[in-house]
């Protein structure tokens, strides 16, 4: 791991606060980061399902925090491409 959680969510503070409203990092790992979203009424579907926005978004925002803990913080790292299949409605 090149980046410590703590720099990175220094950085993710700084450089892309607008990353909060998908979720907060939670741990940090070599190659690897887990973010939590605390679902509120602006995430969910009619029905009560989590939006698939939703999702994307954090599942987005915790690559990109993966990515940049492994390479370092590099600001204009992107994500090229990103897919979830919907199999089932989340709980």
């Amino acid at each position: 791991m090149v980046v410590t959680f703590e720099e990175l969510q220094s950085f993710l503070t700084e450089q892309f606060p607008q990353g909060a409203r998908y979720g907060s990092l939670e741990k940090l790992g070599d190659g690897w980061a887990e973010m939590k979203l605390e679902v509120e009424e602006e995430h969910l579907r009619p029905g009560g399902t989590v939006a698939g926005p939703a999702m994307m978004g954090l599942a987005d925002v915790a690559l990109y925090a993966a990515l940049l803990g492994k390479i370092g913080l590099l600001p204009l790292a992107v994500t090229s491409n990103l897919t979830i299949n919907f199999l089932r409605k989340p709980v």
